[in-house]
């Protein structure tokens, strides 16, 4: 039996080992290039402990962002996402580490993450940032919204319920060197593909929900906005409003294999909007410079031309009724919207002209056809028009707005999305990492309140925007 001092002594020897242990473990410096099979718990969330918890924990953490495990990490900020998955170099929580000056936390006086820590938590990032069961954040079967970063070459991704940036596809993994241009997106009405168009490939590619590139076209020059018959294997397409001289044609397309089928003549210089009627009998098209809309009887590609007097409007877009009757082109060049009577498909009538604030851009309809939705580039507003008394009911106004250029609905039409060019730095980022003055945003804003609700930051120059839409609202 052993004494009481006996035992004392035990204690107070294995006491000792222990915090001589903990010692030991703080000094010991973790290879963190050496470990292959990344666990989150077992290496990245020790990490984030050490480095970022102090002040990115509980419910009071800073941002809103918190960084005390998985869930939350990739639920992202207030503001944003903090990471996007297969993604580092565009993952916010690396950006402020590594171009933020001073970087960031040691801005406020604590510790930054080594060089080696980085390059640990990128490859785990660009691996797919995966939790300890090798999920990924966002898989599985969710409502996506793509936009375009035209200057960056990639499109980004947007879970429509987390309201994050949760992807980022970038055309150079897909071969494409310098500037490809993604423009203008379309997608299936079940979301299972999606289309872009690329300006400066003179190319249109076809993805899969997976992202994975799955078709593609390279025969069509400077294709602009892109259009999904409702029905029919058909897609088309117009060409870019900053090509000098394109073709004076639109393109026809055969999704499924994505073979150019035909190409239709339009007559008129700069046939840039492009959409397809809700009923798939008509495919219209408007010019950028004269005030001419072609009707293109999509079962024989038969072409109807109107010619409509008065000072150039500088036709850019349209947006035609859930019941294929009424047709709306934004005239950007002189600051009004037209509204068209559709009695006779083939030869539109003009009903009124509307004028709004400066460069309407690309208008979207709520799912019942009554309430029409735009931004104004020139003006950093968003117009909204009451389609049933054919009058502008609100203009909305606010952070993030800066250049409005493409506009979308969510499906049940509650949630308007709009991308900004931000081209002019109208719009100032939250932090300014050296490289981001002109980055673009996405703003949500609620379309029963017209409140903004959140803005999106995104890559240099979005343009396109497009998630999963009921045909009619195509």
């Amino acid at each position: 039996m052993k004494s009481p001092f006996a035992v004392l002594l035990l204690a107070l020897c294995l006491a000792g080992c222990e915090l001589l242990g903990d010692a030991n473990r703080r000094t010991v410096e973790i290879d963190y290039a050496r470990i292959r099979d990344i666990r989150y718990g077992l290496h990245v969330q020790p990490l984030l402990d050490r480095k970022c918890a102090g002040c990115h924990a509980d419910a009071d953490a800073a941002a809103g962002l918190r960084l005390d495990s998985w869930d939350h990490l990739v639920a992202g900020s207030a503001f944003g996402e903090a990471l996007i998955a297969f993604d580092a170099e565009n993952s916010l929580l690396l950006e402020l580490a590594t171009k933020l000056r001073p970087a960031h936390p040691a801005a406020l006086g604590a510790d930054t993450l080594r060089r080696d820590e980085i390059d640990f938590l990128a490859r785990w990032i660009d691996e797919g940032a995966r939790n300890d069961a090798g999920e990924a954040p966002y898989e599985g079967d969710r409502e996506w919204l793509y936009v375009c970063n035209q200057d960056a070459g990639s499109i980004s991704v947007i879970d429509l319920e987390a309201r994050l940036v949760v992807r980022t596809v970038k055309l150079a993994d897909f071969g494409f060197a310098g500037t490809p241009k993604p423009h203008h997106v379309a997608v299936e009405a079940d979301g299972s593909f999606w289309y872009v168009s690329l300006i400066g490939a003179n190319t249109v590619l076809k993805f899969n929900r997976r992202n994975e590139l799955v078709g593609r076209t390279d025969i069509f020059e400077a294709p602009g906005l892109v259009s999904l018959h409702p029905e029919a294997d058909l897609l088309y397409a117009g060409r870019s409003l900053s090509a000098v001289d394109p073709p004076r044609s639109i393109g026809v397309f055969r999704r499924s294999d994505m073979q150019l089928l035909d190409v239709v003549g339009v007559f008129f210089e700069k046939p840039h909007g492009l959409h397809v009627s809700p009923d798939g009998r008509y495919a219209y098209a408007v010019s950028l410079v004269t005030n001419q809309l072609a009707a293109v009887e999509t079962a024989t590609n038969d072409v109807s031309l109107s010619t409509f007097d008065g000072a150039p409007k500088g036709y850019l877009h349209l947006a035609i009724a859930p019941d294929s009757r009424t047709l709306y082109v934004t005239g950007q060049v002189a600051g009004q919207v037209q509204i068209f009577d559709l009695a006779d498909p083939a030869r539109p009538a003009l009903r009124t002209t509307l004028d709004v604030n400066a460069a309407p851009w690309h208008p979207v309809l709520s799912p019942d056809g009554g309430t029409l939705y735009f931004g104004n580039k020139g003006a950093n507003t968003v117009t909204v028009v009451d389609t049933r008394s054919q009058a502008v009911t609100a203009v909305l106004q606010g952070y993030g707005l800066a250049q409005p250029h493409g506009s979308t609905l969510s499906p049940d039409g509650h949630t308007l999305y709009l991308s900004n060019n931000n081209a002019r730095g109208d719009y100032r980022p939250r932090y300014d990492l050296g490289d981001n003055e002109k980055a673009g945003t996405v703003v949500v804003i609620n379309t029963s309140t017209g409140a903004i609700e959140k803005v999106l930051e995104v890559e240099a120059l979005p343009t396109g925007i497009e998630t999963r839409l009921s045909h009619h609202h195509r």
